[in-house]
């Protein structure tokens, strides 16, 4: 099931498979964005290495970047992901940074960061705050 602007960013799409063979995510064996321009319905469209190489071998030009956005909107992220999105929104980073990265931050002659407090993070991404989510 497709929404009317993911239809209206595939009109041009042929479905060629030309994406889908310059994807290095589908080279590692995964399904990506491109299997989805490829008609395929087992793909994902948070798998991404965000490399452009689709991009740069579609030969009409579909904005496949905009596919994908889109699709992430009407897809839910893998479990894993909300961890990743809580540390992203906290610390500008995926990977987890607690109150001492400050500390290791000020050996190596680097600024602190300004960690945003852990409750807004529940705000900013939906979460019932109360249960720890």
């Amino acid at each position: 099931m497709t929404s009317e602007r993911v239809d209206a960013l595939l009109e041009r799409c042929t479905q060629c498979g030309l994406c889908r063979e310059a994807c290095i995510v589908e080279a590692m064996g995964a399904h990506s964005i491109t299997s989805f321009l490829c008609g395929d319905e087992d793909y994902s469209s948070w798998l991404c290495a965000s490399c452009w190489r689709c991009q740069e071998a579609c030969p009409e030009g579909v904005d496949i970047h905009a596919v994908m956005m889109e699709r992430r909107r009407q897809e839910q992220p893998p479990t894993g992901y909300w961890a990743n999105f809580r540390n992203i929104l906290r610390s500008g980073y995926a990977l987890p940074m607690g109150e001492g990265i400050n500390e290791l931050r000020r050996i190596h002659g680097l600024d602190a960061v300004k960690l945003i407090p852990v409750d807004w993070v529940a705000i900013l991404l939906g979460e019932d705050s109360e249960k720890g989510a």
